[in-house]
């Protein structure tokens, strides 16, 4: 009798993955104060390592899809992308250089570059393995890494324990968990295989739907990246309560993220993403309105409950109607939501320097708003196509 696969093994690996590389992120953002003055530069300069970032990020995604994921598999891609994790927080505090900070973010790019289209592409599998709703459960690890990483920063800035022996404490973790995925990894009989991967063009309505997550990750850079410095200057809050912000829209994030199945099959995609982040988004720009700390907290958690599902609905979507393989549609989507962090950056950076943090805190919201009203119209025009086509 044929042993039984277990995927919940493979499901939990990649989860694991996906919060350990959130969790280096999250860490390192809470530190941004810290940064910019052990660097001595503008907002703008540490906007132009971000952008860095994403260029690196596109290449390397490319190169992934096309040649790397049918060679070695998408499990082995993780492995070499924890590796290369695992150097990069040597890099932040050990050599206290603007040159450095650039060759960090390369790395970060190469890093993320292995890890997006071999990740998605896992759970895109593993869904249709188990024919279960995983991509909003999965979203979660990015939280659940955000929001450790988050404390343990805000607790260790408190105690000012030197971040040097934080982030080499970080480093080290990362790198011996890499041995977790080689035990634990989906295994590479049970990947997608594409022996002859060709360069293709997105079509339109997955260009719209990539599209869709550029706008939101250059939108969601401003909670990220900029999250810490706002609580800290325009709200006046205490340095180590910075990684707040991040960490109670983390929780709401979860929340949604844990329940979200059951919040499909109870309502429908299209309320569960694009009108629950519309509600969300005016809520928030209520509480900033306010100024007041404790009401923003709230806010932020909401906005997080309710836009946490507005990426993985993408995804589920994207690859429902795409015509490409998994990965290529994982690739093609995810390649052009990173492209947000090319442009999203300068420009959060920018106004960050010109209008205020807060400023920006205004325009997330509203930016929100814009792609839900998107989504929402890709999602009836699909719907309208399936009603002609049922009527033919």
């Amino acid at each position: 009798m044929a042993q039984e696969i277990n995927y919940n093994k493979f499901f939990l690996a990649a989860y694991t993955h996906g919060a350990i590389s959130m969790f280096l992120v999250s860490a390192y953002f809470v530190y941004t104060p810290i940064v910019l003055d052990s660097l001595k530069i503008t907002e703008t300069e540490f906007a132009l390592g971000i952008t860095i970032f994403a260029l690196t990020n596109i290449t390397i995604n490319q190169i992934a899809t096309r040649f790397l994921l049918p060679k070695i598999g998408t499990s082995n891609c993780l492995i070499i992308a924890r590796l290369v994790y695992a150097l990069i927080p040597f890099l932040i505090f050990y050599i206290p250089k603007y040159e450095i900070y650039i060759l960090l973010h390369i790395f970060w790019g190469v890093a993320h570059g292995l890890q997006g289209p071999s990740i998605f592409t896992q759970i895109a599998i593993l869904e249709s393995k188990t024919k279960k709703i995983l991509n909003p459960i999965f979203k979660s690890c990015f939280s659940t890494g955000a929001i450790f990483g988050a404390l343990l920063s805000s607790f260790c800035l408190g105690l000012e324990v030197d971040s040097k022996l934080l982030f080499a404490f970080i480093g080290v973790f990362i790198f011996l968990s890499s041995i977790s995925m080689y035990f634990f990894g989906l295994p590479k009989k049970l990947d997608y295989v594409d022996k002859s991967p060709r360069f293709s063009l997105p079509s339109k309505t997955i260009f719209l739907f990539g599209l869709i997550n550029m706008i939101g990750f250059a939108a969601f850079g401003i909670i990220l990246n900029w999250s810490s410095l706002w609580f800290i200057n325009d709200l006046m809050g205490p340095i180590y309560l910075a990684g707040f912000i991040l960490v109670f829209f983390n929780i709401g994030e979860i929340s949604a993220n844990i329940i979200a199945s059951r919040l499909i099959k109870i309502f429908n995609e299209k309320f569960v993403g694009p009108y629950m982040t519309i509600i969300g988004s005016l809520i928030l720009i209520f509480t900033i309105v306010t100024q007041n700390i404790y009401l923003i907290l709230i806010g932020i958690t909401i906005f997080g409950f309710s836009s946490s599902n507005l990426g993985p609905i993408v995804f589920r979507q994207a690859i429902k109607y795409s015509k490409d393989s998994i990965p290529k549609t994982m690739s093609h989507v995810s390649s052009i939501g990173m492209s947000g962090f090319i442009f999203g950056p300068a420009i959060v950076g920018f106004s960050a320097e010109r209008f205020g943090l807060t400023f920006n805190m205004y325009v997330l919201c509203f930016v929100f708003i814009s792609i839900s009203i998107l989504m929402t119209f890709l999602m009836n025009q699909k719907k309208a196509e399936g009603s002609v086509k049922k009527a033919k």
